[in-house]
């Protein structure tokens, strides 16, 4: 750990026990030097985090005023970049569980043992350390897999850096985006410029295998388990072990086998079908979906524990649509591609069949690129893709599109009042989130919007706002 000086905030309402940890802190970790505030409960803790910067907070649970969910809460709205550490007794298991879902870092059980206190601050300052050297590296990639990611917006650098400094750490992604946005890329790409770049990358649709095989096909099985079962089965997690392994379409799992799952994430270790014996692994884990998953919760179709262990560090690919000022660099990229493929010497686009891409929804986002140039291949006689050579469905949406301007945006879509509504609505609240810095009640105040609107809002058009706190402390 490379910092001289540990700036640690203690939160708890009794003053003994505050001493007690400043004391176990300096005398476990006596390599460190530790400046040590203190605060008696949440609303404090908010205070001390608006005035300094802490490179740690332990927290206890149970406070009065303001307890440390409620406190642990704000502060990962206030700057996300603080590593929190809840303090719980061991029968209240469930505020531990609670303050993971909300960001904290990990929870240490009271009575405080110095040991495990010492092993905890360990991790989480290591951990700080590495998330930090990273923050301000480039984004490098493997020359195999830069050459498949093409965009130079704003929303695919944030993905770029996103995906190197996952490469370097080893948790649980979750990549979501519609279909055709690249995930599987993604999950390459943070596969092979990772150590683990020498192990397996095996990849499953989870919504392609029979329900009845799903089982068999992630664990393995014995010989003589099921009918059918005429040898003995490797698991994929087992094939993946010091690899990576890909769930796509993830939100496709039944409960139940989400249920199992679960437990591979948690103890990393699973029974194949017909066995006696438990296998480790250390596969990692990156999942994918396009699908809702909150929704999906609320529908008790999907586990909420199982989300909250896979959505550790999500990745959100923004839809072609969002991007289309990346759409020049992607149609170039095509026409090589397809040049090379088929020995032809097409130099690129019209100026026609460009604005007719730009003005396009692009549902298929990508992929339905790719396959609309590649059809243009197989059709034109000229040396430029001409507007003859597009798919007629794509011409005529086109043409029913307009382009108006929302402050430094644009609605693109059709002359649809309710679609333009709702992005101008959507712009509306960007603005005041980034005018207020990120800060939830000061936009509430400034913007003239209630909170439960507000928050609404943000979780409808899926807006970052830990990004837009960050954005801010970096001006």
């Amino acid at each position: 750990m490379s910092q001289d000086i540990v700036n640690v905030l203690i939160v708890d309402d009794e003053a003994e026990l505050r001493k007690s940890l400043a004391a176990v802190l300096s005398s476990q970790l006596p390599a460190l030097s530790f400046s040590i505030s203190e605060a008696c409960n949440g609303k404090q803790a908010l205070d001390a985090i608006d005035s300094a910067s802490f490179d740690l907070v332990l927290m206890d649970v149970r406070m009065p005023e303001m307890d440390g969910l409620e406190a642990l809460e704000e502060i990962k709205k206030r700057d996300p970049r603080v590593f929190v550490m809840i303090m719980t007794a061991h029968a209240n298991f469930k505020d531990a569980v609670e303050a993971i879902k909300f960001g904290a870092y990990d929870y240490i059980e009271k009575p405080v043992q110095p040991e495990k206190l010492k092993e905890v601050v360990t991790k989480a300052l290591e951990t700080r350390q590495m998330v930090q050297d990273l923050s301000i590296s480039s984004p490098i990639f493997d020359d195999d897999i830069d050459s498949k990611f093409v965009g130079d917006s704003r929303k695919m650098r944030e993905v770029f850096s996103l995906i190197y400094k996952l490469s370097h750490v080893d948790t649980t992604v979750l990549i979501r985006g519609e279909n055709g946005t690249g995930k599987e890329l993604v999950a390459k790409a943070i596969h092979y410029n990772s150590p683990r770049k020498h192990g397996e990358f095996i990849a499953i649709n989870c919504g392609a295998i029979p329900e009845n095989l799903i089982e068999s096909e992630f664990f393995g099985h014995e010989k003589g388990a099921f009918t059918g079962a005429i040898s003995r089965k490797i698991g994929k997690f087992q094939l993946a072990n010091k690899g990576t392994i890909f769930l796509d379409e993830v939100g496709e799992l039944r409960p139940e086998m989400q249920v199992k799952l679960l437990r591979v994430l948690q103890e990393r270790k699973f029974t194949p079908i017909g066995g006696n014996r438990e296998v480790r692994t250390n596969a990692r884990i990156v999942a994918a979906t396009n699908r809702n998953l909150e929704k999906m919760i609320e529908d008790r179709e999907f586990r909420e524990d199982f989300f909250y262990r896979l959505n550790v560090m999500p990745i959100f690919l923004p839809p072609l649509r969002e991007r289309i000022e990346d759409l020049p660099l992607l149609i170039s990229h095509f026409v090589k591609k397809f040049s090379t493929k088929y020995s032809r010497d097409i130099l690129g686009v019209d100026d026609e069949v460009q604005e007719t891409l730009k003005r396009y929804d692009w549902p298929g986002n990508i992929r339905e690129l790719e396959n609309v140039i590649e059809r243009a291949f197989v059709v034109e006689t000229a040396d430029r893709i001409r507007a003859a050579s597009l798919p007629e469905h794509l011409v005529d949406s086109a043409e029913h599109r307009v382009e108006i301007p929302i402050g430094q945006q644009s609605y693109r879509g059709p002359l649809d009042f309710d679609q333009f509504k709702e992005q101008s609505e959507k712009e509306f609240i960007l603005r005041a989130l980034k005018a207020n810095s990120g800060r939830i009640n000061k936009t509430v105040a400034e913007a003239n919007i209630p909170k439960n609107t507000l928050l609404r809002k943000i979780k409808k058009y899926e807006i970052d706002v830990k990004q837009i706190v960050e954005e801010a402390q970096s001006q």
